[in-house]
């Protein structure tokens, strides 16, 4: 047969479904199926990557061309330990680098309904891939728990961790169980919002992301699923992976992905999760949804037996990409962008690249359109997550029109040759600009070292011109769990604002907003008629002003019951919210809401519904879980040795030399002091914080040993204590307490205590001052029933005080909540004090007891 004079065009997305043609390569045809399959319309998308919180960080990083490779953080294991610069030790890695998640330890468990206890037991990827499930939702303009009991499949990308291996003992527990467990991962998301669609957690090694894509894709075309969540995650929790890969070659010991160079070397591995939501595209249009792009086509083969299990198959790509071209109707001479896997290496790049030219080259003769590029290069390789990332970076692409540059490129690789190819390797930022009547379109690649291949090709998505809003009026909410994220949606909002290239359209803002967020107790509602208005009293409400026009401000459980009988009875709501529909009035409306009486949006909008649009996502709370040991060899030996060698649980060494007496001891932030002292350092940020009076204790049982060489000492003042800097436990860290003579004629009565940690500027002093050993007069007695009788003003209880003290960013878990009640008086009061359950066989180890005293300071 002869080819025709050029390959048949894939019909439009948005066109009415056709029987397709046949697409025939140069020199060769196949037949085409009746028909295609549905095409697949990108609605909501979400993710976190190295130096980016968020997918607008991660495009401003991927267009100016920034490298997002570090060493690896000393916070996350000491790589000092474990590497070894030339060729591969046994036991150590050759490489120090990688890309690194900033907030891969900070989780909102209480958001999901998890407990504390439990998310420290959870792999960080399940909790990160639950986040960015829910940010991806709300992104795509959907309230979460709407889709309760629809068929929304979940698809995710992920391989085992080794984060059960910090902690040996906990991963032996039911938390740890299902904490660690991958099918755990793709179903945290469809428990907490009852989805009942497919639900798999899929290991290809790093083709995985792309493969969950893949089978989401097949999973909407065939009617398993009506809307899916795809994507992958990857989380390094200590220095296996960085070994195993050194042992077996693959790692860049320069430290980059060197992606089509002539340096290449191998890659860097690199951390990440994204997660996008799919839906058919006719489903998507008819429903109004945000689309920044279309799945035209997908496919995954394998590579067979080939001269190693790890080895790529040049044939097998070949195979699997002409596939997905045929099958869908595709013409690889529109394709004007390739996302290649383009992990670094010498001859892996090649055979990719090879494989490109054998697929293109089928169909077009046409040479220099097609750019290259491979977000490796800016942060390494996510290995389950790299599909995704990619991904990603192609949606962005295509939303600002522009193609980024491959940055890591100086001198083309001898085994790769462009000459006359297709492609070429874009080295800087571009504009994005294609003839009259095509539109952009882009593929992706993804090889797993298991042989498993996925390739996917999408287009940009041309809506037809959107109607013009008509000016009015329009109740802008916003909600939250806690008043401070419900102030930082407003900042979150405002910079939504200030950003945006192109100003966002107020009816579609306010619709979204009102039907794509979940309802939470803290409440602000507004009306405004222009978005000029609305970032005024935004800013006005920031800036502390109480009496701002048309802007209420609520917590919705406590006004519920005001309101109870309007709540109730769906008749009354009804009629009274027609009532002041049809009088215009939305500040009632919106004060409604504020208080707590959830009603109809859609009764705003019946002469039309606005388009659902991407907005700024939930601010989660910004607390860090971790288990105990960051360092294994560390972990293993203080757990056969500590326990015998242990002076006291503040106190665990003695370090003392002939010029100074010193004890060291080591926190690593499981210890109940620590793990049940949480403290909001910063704005959203909430850390493990030595409570100040623990220090106390610790001078107490440093001078005992020091005074008698056991923890007793009855006569002992502490005088002139002064808390410089609090003591942060993120992962293990060392503190030292030093006694230091001050009169030596006396020194049974004056010793002064300086306690401190190292750093790299040298010695962080947390507490100081003075003891004193010398008896101590008889302690006066206290007459508690006549104080009881002096205390008549209030009572308040625990609940109430933990709730307050919560309030004030001091997070107090239950061995911190001793506190059980306060009674006042006039300029005094009596607190009620006792040692929680939870650790009530620790009293024999202590005499100013962490937990008492902190309870008395919380009083």
């Amino acid at each position: 047969r002869t080819a025709p004079a050029a390959p048949a065009r894939r019909q439009r997305d948005d066109a009415p479904a056709r029987p397709a043609g046949r697409l025939r390569a140069l020199g060769a045809s196949r037949a085409m199926p009746a028909a295609p399959p549905t095409a697949i319309a990108v609605v909501g998308m979400a993710g976190q990557f190295p130096q980016a919180a968020n997918l607008a960080q991660f495009w401003n990083n991927i267009a100016e061309g920034r490298d997002c490779i570090s060493a690896v953080p000393l916070q996350r294991w000491d790589m000092n330990q474990y590497y070894r610069a030339g060729a591969p030790a046994p036991g150590h890695t050759n490489s120090r680098w990688m890309g690194a998640l900033d907030d891969y330890d900070l989780f909102d468990p209480l958001f999901f309904n998890i407990s504390p206890q439990e998310a420290e037991l959870m792999d960080p990827q399940q909790r990160l891939f639950l986040q960015a499930c829910w940010q991806a939702i709300e992104d795509a303009g959907y309230n979460a728990r709407d889709l309760s009991g629809s068929r929304c499949g979940v698809f995710a990308g992920c391989t085992n961790s080794d984060y059960q291996q910090l902690s040996p003992e906990q991963r032996l527990t039911a938390q740890g169980f299902t904490g660690n467990a991958n099918s755990i991962l793709a179903a945290r998301i469809s428990y907490f919002l009852n989805l009942q669609g497919p639900c798999l957690s899929i290991d290809t090694a790093c083709s995985s992301s792309l493969v969950a894509m893949a089978h989401a894709c097949d999973s909407l075309t065939v009617g398993t699923s009506d809307m899916a969540l795809t994507g992958g995650v990857y989380v390094m929790t200590g220095p296996d992976m960085h070994i195993k890969t050194a042992q077996a070659g693959m790692l860049s010991t320069d430290g980059r992905c060197f992606t089509f160079d002539q340096r290449a070397n191998g890659f860097v591995p690199g951390e990440g999760v994204g997660v996008v939501v799919l839906k058919r595209l006719a489903d998507a249009q008819r429903d109004n949804d945000p689309i920044y792009g279309v799945i035209q086509g997908w496919g995954v083969n394998q590579d067979g037996k080939t001269n190693g299990i790890t080895a790529p198959n040049p044939q097998s790509q070949t195979r699997l990409q002409q596939d997905v071209y045929e099958r869908f109707g595709i013409d690889p001479g529109g394709i004007q962008l390739i996302e290649a896997h383009g992990t670094g290496t010498k001859l892996g790049d090649p055979i990719e690249v090879e494989a490109l030219k054998a697929s293109f080259g089928k169909y077009t003769q046409k040479a220099g359109y097609c750019a290259l590029g491979s977000v490796k290069s800016n942060i390494g390789h996510c290995l389950t997550a790299a599909g995704i990332a990619g991904f990603l970076k192609l949606m962005l692409a295509l939303r600002h029109r522009q193609q980024p540059p491959t940055i890591q490129f100086d001198t083309l690789n001898e085994h790769i040759d462009l000459a006359q190819s297709p492609f070429f390797i874009n080295r800087q930022l571009r504009s994005w600009d294609v003839a009259a009547g095509e539109r952009r379109q882009a593929a992706i690649s993804s090889f797993g070292f298991s042989g498993t291949n996925a390739h996917i090709v999408v287009a940009e998505y041309s809506a037809a011109a959107a109607a013009v809003s008509v000016a009015q009026p329009a109740i802008v909410v916003l909600s939250a769990r806690t008043p401070e994220q419900l102030q930082q949606r407003v900042r979150d909002l405002l910079d939504f604002i200030a950003a945006a290239e192109t100003a966002p359209d107020l009816a579609a803002l306010a619709y979204t907003l009102q039907v794509g967020r979940q309802p939470m107790d803290e409440r602000l509602g507004l009306v405004a008629g222009s978005l000029a208005e609305l970032v005024d009293k935004l800013r006005a409400h920031l800036d502390g002003a109480t009496a701002i026009a048309e802007l209420s401000r609520g917590h919705a459980r406590l006004n519920r019951e005001s309101v109870s009988l309007l709540g109730q009875d769906e008749d009354i709501k009804a009629t009274i919210v027609d009532r002041w529909i049809a009088q215009g009035k939305l500040a009632k409306l919106a004060d409604l809401w504020v208080k707590g009486v959830d009603w109809d949006w859609h009764k705003l909008h019946t002469a039309g519904v606005p388009r659902r649009i991407s907005l700024p996502t939930y601010p989660f709370a910004r607390e860090r879980y971790w288990a105990d040991a960051a360092d294994r060899e560390i972990a293993y030996a203080d757990a056969a040795t500590t326990a015998a060698a242990m002076l006291h649980p503040l106190l665990h060494t003695n370090t003392s030399t002939l010029r100074q007496q010193t004890y060291r001891s080591r926190f690593d932030g499981s210890e109940f002091f620590l793990a049940d002292h949480r403290v909001r350092v910063a704005e959203q940020v909430v850390e493990k914080v030595l409570p100040g009076v623990a220090y106390l204790e610790m001078a107490r049982a440093a001078v005992a040993q020091a005074a008698f060489g056991h923890d007793d000492a009855e006569h002992l003042e502490l005088r002139d204590v002064v808390w410089l800097r609090p003591l942060t436990v993120r992962e293990r860290r060392d503190v030292s307490i030093a006694l230091l003579v001050q009169d030596a004629d006396r020194p049974e009565e004056t010793l002064e205590f300086r306690i401190y940690s190292e750093s790299g500027a040298g010695q962080i002093v947390h507490c100081q001052g003075s003891a004193l050993l010398r008896p101590a007069p008889a302690a006066a007695r206290l007459d508690v029933e006549s104080l009881e009788r002096q205390m008549s003003q209030s009572r308040l209880e625990a609940p109430q005080l933990y709730q307050a003290l919560a309030a004030m960013g001091l997070a107090y878990g239950p061995a911190h909540q001793s506190l059980m009640a306060i009674e006042l008086g006039e300029r005094q009061l009596l607190a009620r004090l006792r040692l929680p359950a939870s650790i009530a066989n620790t009293d024999r180890h202590y005499v100013l007891h962490p937990s008492l005293m902190d309870g008395a300071l919380q009083a």
